[in-house]
């Protein structure tokens, strides 16, 4: 069973996606912020990350800074979720290593197609 960690300060967000890939069998955990994120990833490193840019304290942009030092971005395939999408910000996620960059509000089932193409390949 491949673990997805989902990064976001809203917890609406967070039950949102975790019932999405709950019911495919996913194993879902949540962190609230980027310390949480960055520890998480630590203790078990997930199969894939689903991250929100903005957050209190550190941000999705220090998570991805960290995990690329780290070289835990060419590990853990990431995805940016984040409501506040523009061109500028995706074409930076994507040219930092991130696999995907999905807008809020988002479809549950390109959550999904989006885990499971990063799961299966």
């Amino acid at each position: 069973m491949s673990r997805i960690l989902v990064v976001d300060d809203e917890p609406d967000i967070r039950m949102l996606v975790r019932i999405t890939l709950d019911g495919e069998g996913y194993d879902v955990v949540e962190a609230s912020n980027g310390e949480e994120a960055l520890e998480e990833i630590e203790r078990h490193e997930p199969d894939l990350v689903f991250l929100d840019l903005r957050m209190p304290g550190i941000d999705g942009w220090g998570v991805l800074d960290q995990l690329s030092a780290t070289g835990g971005l060419e590990r853990i395939p990431v995805v940016v979720v984040s409501a506040h999408a523009s061109h500028g910000s995706s074409q930076r996620a994507l040219s930092l290593g991130c696999r995907g960059y999905i807008s809020k509000p988002f479809d549950p089932d390109e959550l999904l197609e989006t885990a499971e193409r990063l799961l299966s390949s």
